[in-house]
Protein backbone atom coordinates (compact mmCIF):
# COMPACT_ATOMS: atom_id res chain seq x y z
CA UNK A 1 0.00 0.00 0.00
CA UNK A 2 2.74 2.44 0.94
CA UNK A 3 4.25 2.13 -2.56
CA UNK A 4 0.80 2.18 -4.24
CA UNK A 5 1.43 -1.25 -5.74
CA UNK A 6 4.89 -0.56 -7.17
CA UNK A 7 6.62 -3.04 -4.86
CA UNK A 8 5.09 -6.35 -3.81
CA UNK A 9 5.74 -8.11 -0.51
CA UNK A 10 7.61 -11.38 -0.60
CA UNK A 11 5.65 -14.41 0.52
CA UNK A 12 7.38 -16.19 3.38
CA UNK A 13 7.95 -19.86 2.61
CA UNK A 14 10.13 -22.41 4.35
CA UNK A 15 11.59 -25.62 2.98
CA UNK A 16 12.10 -28.10 5.78
CA UNK A 17 15.35 -30.04 5.96
CA UNK A 18 14.79 -33.62 7.17
CA UNK A 19 18.37 -34.08 8.33
CA UNK A 20 19.01 -30.85 10.25
CA UNK A 21 17.04 -29.27 13.05
CA UNK A 22 15.70 -25.79 12.53
CA UNK A 23 14.93 -23.04 15.02
CA UNK A 24 12.40 -20.35 14.17
CA UNK A 25 11.61 -17.21 16.08
CA UNK A 26 8.56 -15.08 15.52
CA UNK A 27 8.70 -11.33 15.72
CA UNK A 28 5.67 -9.13 15.79
CA UNK A 29 6.15 -5.52 14.92
CA UNK A 30 4.04 -2.80 13.54
CA UNK A 31 2.93 0.77 13.97
CA UNK A 32 0.47 1.92 16.66
CA UNK A 33 -3.03 0.52 16.04
CA UNK A 34 -4.39 3.99 15.22
CA UNK A 35 -1.71 4.69 12.57
CA UNK A 36 -3.18 5.40 9.14
CA UNK A 37 -1.82 3.39 6.23
CA UNK A 38 -1.81 4.98 2.77
CA UNK A 39 0.59 5.45 -0.15
CA UNK A 40 3.56 7.67 0.67
CA UNK A 41 3.14 11.08 -1.01
CA UNK A 42 6.79 11.01 -2.10
CA UNK A 43 6.10 7.88 -4.17
CA UNK A 44 2.96 9.16 -5.88
CA UNK A 45 3.57 10.52 -9.37
CA UNK A 46 1.76 13.71 -10.33
CA UNK A 47 -2.01 13.31 -10.01
CA UNK A 48 -1.79 9.53 -9.67
CA UNK A 49 -4.74 7.99 -7.81
CA UNK A 50 -4.23 5.73 -4.84
CA UNK A 51 -5.08 2.08 -5.49
CA UNK A 52 -6.14 1.67 -1.85
CA UNK A 53 -8.52 3.29 0.59
CA UNK A 54 -6.80 4.75 3.63
CA UNK A 55 -7.10 2.44 6.67
CA UNK A 56 -5.63 2.04 10.12
CA UNK A 57 -3.22 -0.65 11.25
CA UNK A 58 -6.01 -1.94 13.53
CA UNK A 59 -8.39 -2.31 10.56
CA UNK A 60 -5.72 -4.21 8.63
CA UNK A 61 -4.90 -6.57 11.52
CA UNK A 62 -8.59 -7.22 12.19
CA UNK A 63 -9.18 -7.98 8.50
CA UNK A 64 -6.14 -10.27 8.30
CA UNK A 65 -7.16 -12.29 11.37
CA UNK A 66 -10.81 -12.54 10.29
CA UNK A 67 -9.92 -13.70 6.78
CA UNK A 68 -7.67 -16.58 7.90
CA UNK A 69 -4.70 -14.95 6.20
CA UNK A 70 -5.49 -15.40 2.50
CA UNK A 71 -3.00 -14.57 -0.24
CA UNK A 72 -4.55 -11.14 -0.76
CA UNK A 73 -4.87 -9.55 2.66
CA UNK A 74 -5.44 -6.12 1.14
CA UNK A 75 -8.52 -7.05 -0.88
CA UNK A 76 -10.91 -5.18 1.42
CA UNK A 77 -8.91 -1.98 1.05
CA UNK A 78 -8.47 -1.92 -2.73
CA UNK A 79 -10.29 0.81 -4.61
CA UNK A 80 -12.27 -0.07 -7.67
CA UNK A 81 -11.08 2.43 -10.25
CA UNK A 82 -13.39 3.00 -13.21
CA UNK A 83 -11.68 2.89 -16.59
Amino acid sequence: VMTNGRFKSVKHRVVANGTKSRVSMIYFGGPPLSEKIAPLPSLMQGEEDSLYKEFTWFEYKKSAFNSRLPDNRLGLFEKIIAS
